[in-house]
């Protein structure tokens, strides 16, 4: 068995060398001394970690008082999202992908956008640049 790192033959050591400079009437005064000072040290450490447990459990409460309200605050926004989203697409402002709408002539219309299948489908370029002369190519 050891204490604090320190075997039976070291404390023995210890003992002896402090009885020997110390003096056989003067241990027990010193020992009580030593015994007052490992007390208050602990106390002290005692009242440290106390302090410390106090803060954490503060700063935990905050915490999750936070979370909860971050909680409840991306809930709304989550269920504000989803009524929004809805409102779009119900009031035909944003339909869905490949739905039909309707005009206010009364006329279907879908919201797909067609693409030119040949190039001759193809948008022309106008007759001013058909006409204009070529440019002489540029020579460094």
């Amino acid at each position: 068995m050891e204490l604090l790192g320190i075997g039976y033959q070291e404390l023995v050591l210890v003992l002896v060398l402090m009885l020997i400079v110390v003096g056989p009437e003067r241990l027990p005064s010193v020992a009580y001394q030593l015994g007052r000072a490992v007390r208050t040290l602990q106390q002290y450490a005692r009242a440290v970690r106390d302090e410390f447990k106090d803060e954490i459990d503060f700063i935990e409460d905050q915490y999750k008082t936070v979370k909860g309200e971050v909680d409840v605050t991306r809930e709304s926004l989550r269920e504000q999202q989803a009524k929004f989203d809805e409102e779009l697409r119900s009031g035909s402002i944003i339909p869905a992908p490949g739905e039909a709408t309707k005009s206010p002539n009364g006329a279907t219309e879908s919201n797909v956008v067609p693409f030119p299948s040949t190039p001759s489908e193809e948008a022309t370029p106008p007759a001013e640049e058909e006409a204009a002369p070529p440019k002489p190519p540029l020579v460094f």
